[in-house]
């Protein structure tokens, strides 16, 4: 006997299902992300630069050393806090142009770029957060430094200051 008012055939069934287990799988992933939660990659200083200028002023940065290949590809990407007084130190192989961009960097750098012989040749202020435009150095360089943005205008660094390494 089949009164017509209550039947559901498997195919409405499989459907109701489908929709309640859509349903509870939003439910459940809303608990499952954090909010505002990221991840914090510390400083961790493995190393000293100065910068000395014309007039003998000497700036000082504590640095991360980038001598690997996964170093210099990870640079400061993901990164949402440096002091003022810290940095990166990038070492290559040789002097070549060097290109770098801003991709997954969360802050705006200043890039300062390094001959064989210590001295700066090159200088891009304040680079762009997550920026993917390529930020070549204009001559070969060996070395790179990245700090904070604004540092350069606030302490004079120029092309041709010395830069002394101790790690």
């Amino acid at each position: 006997m089949d009164n017509g008012k209550w039947r559901i055939d498997n195919c409405h069934l499989s459907l109701v299902s489908c929709l309640l287990y859509l349903v509870a799988c939003l439910l459940s992933l809303g608990s499952c992300v954090e909010k505002n939660s990221r991840i914090e990659i510390p400083f961790q200083k493995q190393g000293t630069v100065t910068v000395v200028n014309g007039l003998n002023e000497e700036f000082v940065f504590d640095v991360e050393l980038a001598d690997d290949v996964w170093k210099k590809t990870q640079g400061l990407m993901f990164r949402y806090k440096l002091e003022p007084n810290q940095g990166m130190f990038f070492i290559f192989d040789f002097e070549d142009i060097q290109s770098f961009w801003m991709k997954n960097t969360y802050l705006s750098l200043d890039i300062i770029f390094i001959d064989k012989e210590f001295q700066i040749v090159d200088i891009h202020e304040n680079a762009f957060p997550l920026s993917e435009e390529a930020i070549l150095s204009s001559v070969p360089a060996m070395y790179v430094l990245e700090v904070l943005g604004g540092t350069v205008r606030k302490s004079g660094i120029r092309v041709g200051d010395r830069v002394l390494i101790d790690n």
